[in-house]
């Protein structure tokens, strides 16, 4: 795509005058249309922010059971927020593990369920200290309880994580 069209779709983007239909590149990123708003993909991450300025980064989904970051405003905090087609076990807290060796576990205490068990976040300041943690980190082992006892595990290489929160930074910026 020649720079100026380039950037003429990221100048109209910015103004939240439409969502680019096709590759645009924004922030650096070449970024596809999402459900009202744009989407990039930086290594095994998938980061979206829709129009009204909330951004989320999907980092892993096994067994219907999904951990991902949001952030309402670029001056909001990060939160945790785990999601999953059965009610999850809030009450057996999540054990982390950081590269093989730093193991956190985050306690029921530090857990917001949605009414239905099926999603929980971690508290905001928890969730500060987690992601601190996971950009200092290459791997994350995440362990999530489900009612009925299944343990689901999450093996996540934080890679490219550092890159896709760049990307939300700059992105609800505009």
């Amino acid at each position: 795509m020649n720079r100026r069209l380039s950037t003429a779709l990221t100048a109209i983007f910015a103004l939240g005058l439409v969502t680019p239909a096709f590759g645009a590149e924004i922030c650096g990123i070449e970024a596809t249309a999402s459900n009202g708003g744009m989407m990039v993909q930086t290594g095994k991450f998938t980061a979206r922010c829709i129009e009204k300025g909330k951004c989320s980064i999907s980092l892993s989904s096994v067994d219907n059971v999904g951990i991902a970051l949001e952030r309402a405003s670029v001056s909001g905090s990060w939160l945790t927020l785990v999601t999953s087609t059965s009610s999850i076990d809030s009450g057996a807290g999540f054990d982390l593990l950081f590269d093989g060796e730093d193991e956190t576990r985050i306690a029921p205490d530090f857990l917001i369920a949605a009414e239905d068990m099926k999603s929980v976040r971690v508290d905001d300041d928890v969730s500060d200290i987690v992601l601190t943690t996971m950009l200092q980190s290459k791997t994350m082992n995440a362990t999530v309880q489900l009612v009925g006892g299944k343990r689901i595990v999450h093996e996540i290489a934080l890679g490219n994580l550092a890159a896709a929160t760049k990307w939300v930074d700059c992105a609800q910026a505009k």
